[in-house]
């Protein structure tokens, strides 16, 4: 397999950033509609797909690319919300995991309408099929396991 250029490689890099952010700010203006930011809903995706939707605070913290401390203060205020709830881990007395409740699932399923209908909008309007397969196959190497 040949190699990047070092400008194919900035270029690349630059442009992966640059859909990011479009993306992300385009799915942040229908959010408010949901009464969650996106953060909060990204949170509860991850839990939804964990087992017991249980993860321990620092594995969210991994997964979302923020900081423990950023993690904390935005996992406390979903607690505060009513959207998850803190247990402790009976094997690491410092492990703390989160919890999706009932209303951080009634909050998800709400958020998820409409996450994907701006998802559809924003992206499905874009590409078309071969290219977001194109697109989705290059990003998965991209990706560490």
């Amino acid at each position: 397999m040949a190699r990047l250029t070092s400008t194919k490689a900035v270029q690349l890099w630059e442009g992966i950033a640059r859909a990011h952010s479009s993306m992300t700010a385009a799915i942040e203006k229908d959010m408010p509609k949901t009464g969650i930011p996106l953060g909060w809903y990204e949170v509860l995706a991850h839990l939804r797909r964990a087992p017991n939707t249980m993860l321990r605070f620092q594995d969210l913290a991994r997964i979302e690319g923020i900081t423990d401390s950023g993690a904390s203060r935005r996992l406390n205020q979903m607690i505060k919300a009513g959207l998850i709830d803190r247990h402790s881990c009976p094997t690491d007395r410092r492990g703390v995991y989160a919890h999706m409740t009932d209303k951080g699932w009634a909050a998800y399923e709400k958020a998820h309408a409409v996450f994907l209908r701006s998802l559809d909008r924003n992206l499905g309007a874009l590409l078309e099929p071969g290219e977001a397969d194109a697109v989705s196959a290059a990003l998965e190497r991209l990706t560490p396991n």
